[in-house]
């Protein structure tokens, strides 16, 4: 079979400072998307990276900027000029140790509900936005927090179901479990517009986040896994990537359950 040619535009990575979001851009490098916007708070943590990826041939810009902030998704938008966007990796977001429960819900899922409104309509046809979720969105959880994050959110936003998610691992859970269920709930609408938009579920990965207050947490739903091991953030990018790729053109509305046999091994 013939490989498809890439589709003319940006490709858009969120949290691309991180070890996830890092990978990611250099695995676009690497299939071939040439042109580049990496988003994440910190200037000084982004430019290095696109340095890195201008030395071979690559187009990179930068958005240093509060992914919650009300207006992120308009400097997104700005920051893209009249490019359409060829595919979007939102790898950005925090774990249940980087915030209260309030500010978890909020950047974790209003904050990427205000991502996929923005971009719905500057999507190439053909193109494809993954959204990072969690392996442990498939932990079962109460039935109530589950109705309410898995159906549209009320106006308040999910920071209006804080009474649902009391403390930061729950409000972890479901606002990953809430990403999931946005993207369900998007596909029909980004397909008619030839688009599509799927999730990504990550188990235990070998990042700074792993190495610190999670890694004794990481360390053992490793060694209870199919693989044994933390997984390396190539391997989430290079699923992600090819997620997005016209070889993925058949996979839309979907979670990509990435994790090595986490979710198994704990009995999932």
């Amino acid at each position: 079979m013939t490989q498809q040619p890439l589709l003319t535009g940006v490709a858009v990575v969120t949290g691309a400072a991180g070890g996830m979001g890092s990978a990611v851009a250099r695995e676009l490098m690497a299939q071939g998307w040439d042109q580049l916007l990496l988003c994440d708070l910190d200037a000084s943590r982004l430019e290095p990276l696109a340095e890195e990826l201008r030395q071979d041939n690559a187009q990179v810009a930068i958005l240093a900027a509060d992914l919650a902030a009300p207006e992120f998704p308009q400097l997104l938008l700005a920051a893209l000029d009249d490019r359409p966007i060829s595919a979007l990796i939102h790898t950005a977001g925090l774990s249940p140790a980087m915030g209260s429960p309030e500010r978890l819900l909020d950047v974790n899922l209003d904050a990427t509900v205000r991502l996929v409104d923005a971009i719905r309509d500057r999507m190439a046809k053909g193109s494809a936005a993954i959204l990072f979720a969690s392996n442990s969105t498939y932990i079962p959880m109460p039935p109530e927090a589950v109705k309410a994050f898995t159906q549209p959110l009320p106006p308040g936003g999910a920071v209006s179901l804080l009474h649902l998610a009391p403390d930061s691992p729950k409000a972890y859970v479901l606002s990953k479990l809430g990403v999931r269920a946005l993207a369900k709930r998007e596909a029909k609408a980004f397909g008619a517009r030839g688009v599509r938009i799927a999730t990504l579920s990550p188990g235990a990965i070998d990042t700074r986040m792993t190495q610190g207050e999670a890694a004794a947490t990481a360390q053992q739903m490793a060694s209870a896994s199919a693989s044994g091991r933390l997984g390396r953030p190539e391997e989430l990018a290079a699923v992600a990537v090819f997620m997005c790729s016209p070889a993925a053109s058949f996979v839309t509305a979907v979670d990509w359950l990435v994790d090595g046999g986490h979710t198994a091994g704990m009995g999932f």
